[in-house]
């Protein structure tokens, strides 16, 4: 014999799987990271492995200081097979507050073939590929936005 709460039962197990799976994709903590313009401390190469590096201070959240740098890497890694951007492969730093508190985003973005960063008004999302001290085991990702003579902003999305 059937018990007439089975349905209502499985009804409010289905919700219950379906908020789970909706609210776990969701970022658990969003830091909005902000800096000036970009300058290359060092470029290396001409055209396919040319090598970008650069130090800059940030603001993470409202917080600066010594503490809170971003440090990184891009090489360009070829073009993309119609038009004339290149691939650029990003190897990106959050230092923020303490050495051992990192948040290290990769992945690759189009950039325009003349300039040092993608274009101002472009936006890119990147991948978190770790962390350490309090953001050990990171993930998520990073939408990097370039405000033009305004700087950058970065928002982690940390899962």
């Amino acid at each position: 014999m059937k018990s007439k709460y089975v349905p209502a039962l499985a009804g409010i197990l289905l919700v219950l799987v379906a908020l789970f799976y909706a609210f776990s994709s969701q970022s658990n903590e969003q830091i909005v990271v902000t800096h000036g313009v970009i300058t290359p401390t060092a470029t290396v190469g001409e055209g396919l492995a040319t090598v970008r590096t650069f130090i800059i201070e940030i603001t993470a959240d409202g917080k600066s200081g010594d503490n809170y740098y971003l440090v990184g890497t891009l090489t360009t890694v070829g073009k993309v097979l119609k038009g004339e951007d290149e691939i650029r492969s990003a190897n990106l730093n959050f230092v923020l507050g303490d050495i051992s508190n990192q948040v290290v985003l990769g992945g690759v973005s189009l950039y325009p073939p003349v300039g040092a960063t993608i274009a101002p008004g472009t936006e890119t999302i990147r991948p978190i590929i770790g962390g350490s001290g309090e953001y050990e085991g990171a993930k998520g990702q990073v939408i990097s936005k370039n405000l033009g003579d305004a700087g950058w902003s970065h928002i982690l999305e940390l899962d």
